[in-house]
């Protein structure tokens, strides 16, 4: 067994640092037209019976060698320690991917005591869709699993499927001897502590997180919307307006079904004597970060008791501040120069329904007044959970930057955290390319890439003016690591070559006077779980100075990059 995942591992590893490296290439679809008309929950959950039930006849076995399902009694938290166990949602519960097909929820309960009331709640990432021509399978601007998730899709005692490449991470699971060697050699340090720079320390090689060793709640990702939707359409095809595509983004319904089955299930009261969790760390990559954020505050008011210290920690997800204008309402020049994502809001959160209210239908309909939850858009839910007013469209004064300073000022006594290498190229692809933004249309290669760092560093100057001002709210933002997917984000695979160094007594951007930092992304992560109050122990705030520290990674990542390997 060790010696076939050691083998894997290493087949994971080639395959994460290639993947989605032309993914930044492409110039998005044509100019799309207002999101059709929402649908009605009953309408939603009429498709998701349908294809629940298309699914179930064509099934002949679910069943995989060391796959675990919850019972048909319901889950005995405490009977499969360290083992992930599959739970698939029934039609009845709302829950379902893009195309309607079951939505399923994975969970490892630490077999250590000690760990057991942690709980890493991991988002999967991979990509988004928001038209006809993004939900299509295969698209270049897409997302993951468009066509649903198998049974078995996490088994066993680790992540063995196909999918591994966008969940593995040293924050859920630990690498092989033989692959952290690997990357320690290619990359250097990564240690997740402030020593071990010596290669007398090769055997500490790269960290082992202590969330390694917690219970974990896994959220594999098939509904295309980061899972912040709650949208039931019908996109047309616009070179034929004859067919159409159902399409549910469904990811806030996946899951609020979650947390009702966990409270239902008494899951926190099950971790220890103490009837509550004592720590709890939402954490995603790319999409999987974005989803972290977007349901934070519903997680957080699930789980997690008066005395549990929570954190949220995305990566390769940041909010690139700007106003969301309505689909007909044109963009100023002005916003546009200042936040070229601009476009791209204005397409997906009208497309999600962020701001969408329950229809007469969803309110009305008899036996079913979950219908009218379920229809609420992001806006409305976190209202709901917060108590605070969270304003993002430009009729109001309102910004997408504001969804952070709802979190920070609400839940001010957790700890925030973001991520971000200062050179991905695969973000500025949707963002930019998505919102077909003239600075990147019909270019190609070398040039399309340096448009869209370009764009994207005016973005990212604003993340670190939104966040910096924040108490409670750090963020990490190395330059660049080009092998590992196109320096798309920062934990995937390995901490190594995720090094910062600088000099004390600067100040950083929350207006504090920084004492001297020479640590990599674990030593973020250890900062970030820390069960002291960001009063006790500031939160980080930290930025690489342009260029790679040498290593073989940097080196035969900067080679690729003349090549246009990464766009």
């Amino acid at each position: 067994m060790h010696r076939t995942r050691t083998l894997w591992r290493l087949a994971a590893a080639l395959a994460f640092m290639l993947s989605m490296a032309t993914i930044a290439t492409t110039t998005g679809a044509a100019p799309a037209a207002a999101p059709p008309a929402q649908k009605s929950r009953a309408e939603a959950q009429a498709f998701i019976d349908e294809s629940t039930a298309k699914y179930n006849d064509a099934l002949k076995s679910s069943y995989k060698p060391g796959q675990a399902v919850v019972p048909a009694s319901g889950p005995v938290w405490t009977a499969d320690l360290d083992t992930w166990v599959e739970y698939t949602f029934p039609a009845s519960s709302g829950a379902s991917c893009l195309n309607g097909t079951p939505y399923r929820m994975y969970y490892k309960i630490a077999s250590e005591a000690s760990m057991r009331d942690k709980v890493l709640v991991d988002f999967e990432g991979g990509g988004a869709c928001w038209d006809f021509e993004s939900c299509k399978p295969g698209a270049k601007l897409g997302a993951s699993n468009p066509d649903g998730l198998p049974s078995g899709y996490i088994q066993g005692d680790g992540i063995l499927t196909k999918t591994a490449t966008a969940l593995t991470s040293p924050v859920l699971d630990g690498n092989t001897f033989l692959a952290d060697a690997a990357a320690y050699f290619i990359f250097g340090r990564g240690s997740g502590t402030l020593d071990g720079r010596s290669w007398r320390n090769f055997l500490k090689l790269t960290s082992q997180p202590q969330t390694q060793r917690w219970t974990k709640l896994v959220f594999p990702y098939c509904t295309g919307d980061v899972n912040a939707g709650a949208s039931f359409r019908v996109l047309e095809d616009p070179s034929n307006p004859q067919n159409s595509k159902k399409v549910n983004f469904n990811g806030l319904n996946n899951v609020r079904a979650a947390m009702e089955f966990l409270r239902k299930n008494k899951f926190a009261e099950s971790l220890s004597g103490k009837k509550s969790i004592q720590q709890l760390l939402v954490y995603g990559v790319s999409a999987g970060g974005y989803s972290s954020l977007a349901n934070y505050p519903m997680i957080r008011e699930a789980l997690a008791g008066e005395k549990t210290r929570a954190a949220m920690f995305s990566d390769a997800s940041p909010i690139l501040p700007g106003a969301v204008y309505q689909p007909d309402e044109e963009i100023l020049a002005s916003d546009l120069d200042k936040t070229p994502a601009v476009k791209f809001w204005q397409k997906v959160t009208h497309a999600w329904g962020w701001f969408q209210k329950p229809t007469a239908a969803d309110a009305n309909t008899p036996g079913h007044p979950e219908y009218a939850g379920q229809a609420e858009g992001l806006i409305a839910r976190w209202e709901k959970a917060t108590g605070e007013k969270v304003e993002l469209l430009k009729s109001r004064a309102g910004d997408t930057g504001n969804l952070n300073k709802v979190l920070s000022k609400r839940y001010a006594e957790d700890r925030f955290g973001l991520s971000s290498f200062q050179q991905d190229l695969v973000i500025p692809g949707f963002a930019f390319g998505g919102g077909q933004n003239a600075e990147v249309a019909g270019l190609t290669g070398s040039a399309l890439r340096d448009a869209n760092l370009k764009l994207f560093t005016k973005e990212m100057n604003l993340v670190r003016a939104n966040l910096g001002p924040l108490p409670n709210y750090g963020y990490y933002m190395p330059w660049s690591r080009y092998l590992v997917l196109g320096s798309h984000g920062v934990t995937p695979l390995t901490f190594a070559g995720t090094d910062i160094s600088r000099a004390g007594n600067l100040r950083d951007d929350g207006g504090r006077i920084a004492p001297e930092f020479n640590g990599d992304v674990g030593f973020f992560l250890n900062n970030l779980i820390s069960a002291q109050s960001p009063q006790s122990l500031p939160v980080l705030k930290e930025v690489g100075a342009p260029g790679e520290s040498f290593s073989g990674g940097s080196l035969l990542g900067t080679v690729l990059s003349w090549f246009h390997a990464f766009g």
